[in-house]
């Protein structure tokens, strides 16, 4: 692992979960996706976006992720990549602040990438790391609509078009339950904003887990700046949580990679 780097932004990748829908002991991230494990598409779209510090957050089977990610270190060398170990898998929330001593002093942003999302594309992530510094603000929900929302957060808007907070579908009323703009799991942050506020998260929700998406009322809340970038291409975010999407998106790979 090389030494790490002062360039603005970071990437924090979150590959934890089991995937017990895989049916497999094989860690989810480390499914291939025409032949290849998911978390290298997501690892080399950072690379591509010009990101030089990389986070891994791991957990289930720790050291076959490991060992995948050093091996594609060792071929991406420009790169500095460190992992942090979530031992219970408590949400996004906590998987960020699991990694808070290891990421909160390298540079000035930070995004949140998923280890199971893996087509997103490094000009997207360029354009919403852009949009969120131009704009000046302290966080970024990187959105998409679908016509089948069901699963997703949705992101409620107010009379204004700004975001007011993301619904999860567990607690979505019907009303924001037809609403088809979703939330990606990809947030960008100014440091110093996410640290300000992490601490305020809790769990009193119906999955009793740390949600980072409740960032967005609590900082909207400290009059700090709340943004969205919607991607049209929503295929760059279609997650991977049985064998059936895997063969799905598998077919669309060679054109979305």
């Amino acid at each position: 692992m090389n030494e790490r780097k002062t360039t603005s932004l970071q990437a924090l990748i979150l590959a934890a979960g089991k995937g017990t829908r895989m049916n497999s002991d094989l860690p989810k991230v480390l499914h291939r996706l025409a032949n290849k494990p998911m978390i290298e598409y997501v690892l080399e779209s950072s690379l591509r976006a010009g990101i030089e510090n990389i986070t891994v957050v791991v957990g289930h089977a720790r050291e076959m992720v490991e060992k995948t990610v050093m091996l594609w270190n060792k071929e991406n060398s420009s790169v500095a990549v460190e992992f942090q170990f979530q031992e219970q898998q408590n949400g996004t929330g906590h998987a960020v602040l699991c990694a808070r001593e290891k990421i909160q002093n390298i540079g000035d942003y930070l995004i949140v990438l998923l280890g199971d999302v893996p087509l997103i594309k490094p000009e997207t992530i360029e354009k919403a790391y852009a949009s969120l510094t131009q704009n000046r603000g302290d966080m970024l929900v990187i959105t998409t609509s679908l016509e089948n929302p069901h699963g997703y957060g949705r992101i409620i808007r107010d009379d204004q078009k700004n975001i007011c907070c993301i619904r999860e579908e567990k607690e979505a009323s019907l009303a924001e339950k037809s609403i088809k703009e979703i939330n990606t799991g990809v947030f960008l942050f100014k440091n110093t904003a996410l640290w300000s506020f992490i601490d305020e998260l809790n769990a009193h929700n119906a999955q009793n887990e740390y949600y980072l998406t409740d960032l967005v009322e609590i900082m909207k809340a400290q009059n700090q700046k709340v943004l969205t970038y919607e991607c049209s291409d929503s295929i760059q975010f279609q997650g991977i949580n049985s064998p059936d999407q895997l063969a799905s998106l598998e077919k669309l790979a060679g054109v979305s990679v």
